[in-house]
């Protein structure tokens, strides 16, 4: 029993790890979370889709999506979150949709990019070729469909990718404000009912790495009562020890 309590204070001391809180999820179907002490503020997202039944449902592109077919001018969806505790990174996580005619970065016309914004900063720009062109650029999601109809709009193949697993999606962050933006650009963008691109099953996550982190209150009486209970068993043995 001794062991075991000094053994979890080490680990509370000096064991890595993650405390999640959730900052933010939304389906777009009703299901809408926001953490506790959290305010959103979203700016453009009233315009919506529906989304057709494939594999790509069960991944989270299912029922209603986000949707921004804006042009003259292109409008950026944002979503401002503040309130956020004390963390160290920002996870994101979800579905884009590249919909419609994309041009990719070397068909016509050309180029259509899909960028991510975070505080104000462009971290990611993916791009496919729906339509034209021969570049495919989903900067390290992963694929869900191509070449598929996932919306009702289907005049145009489709392309799906779930950014969760992405490198851009997981980010040092300690400010208790965050902004997250997604936005078209490229001159060839055409929008309207040409091109648009969609958001599902949308998530905010921050994460409290405890690593190097200076112990709590908790951790510092177990492991001091863990320590004494060691030195106290220590002079035990001491004072039972025979000289011949």
């Amino acid at each position: 029993m001794k062991k075991l309590l000094c053994s979890a204070a080490c680990a509370a001391l000096l064991a890595g790890g993650a405390h999640a809180q959730l900052i933010y999820s939304n389906d777009f179907d009703g299901n809408e979370i926001t953490g506790l002490g959290i305010t959103v503020t979203p700016t453009n997202v009233s315009q919506t889709g529906t989304a057709l039944a494939g594999s790509w449902n069960a991944a989270g592109w299912a029922g209603t999506f986000l949707k921004n077919s804006s042009i003259s001018p292109i409008t950026t969806t944002q979503y401002v979150f503040s309130g956020i505790g004390a963390h160290s990174t920002i996870s994101l996580g979800g579905v884009l949709g590249l919909l419609d005619s994309w041009d990719s970065t070397n068909g016509s016309p050309a180029p259509d990019y899909l960028e991510v914004l975070i505080d104000g900063s462009v971290v990611a720009a993916l791009t496919t070729n729906n339509a034209s062109g021969s570049n495919v650029d989903l900067q390290g999601g992963t694929q869900l469909a191509y070449g598929e109809q996932v919306d009702s709009f289907i005049f145009y193949d489709d392309t799906l990718v779930d950014f969760t697993s992405s490198g851009w999606a997981t980010f040092a962050h300690s400010s208790s404000t965050l902004t997250v933006g997604f936005r078209a650009a490229g001159s060839g963008w055409q929008g309207d009912t040409d091109e648009a691109w969609g958001l599902d099953n949308f998530s905010v996550t921050a994460g409290r790495s405890t690593t190097g982190a200076v112990p709590e209150p908790a951790s510092w009486a177990m492991m001091i009562g863990g320590l004494g209970l060691v030195g106290a068993r220590m002079r035990r043995r001491r004072a039972n020890v025979q000289f011949a």
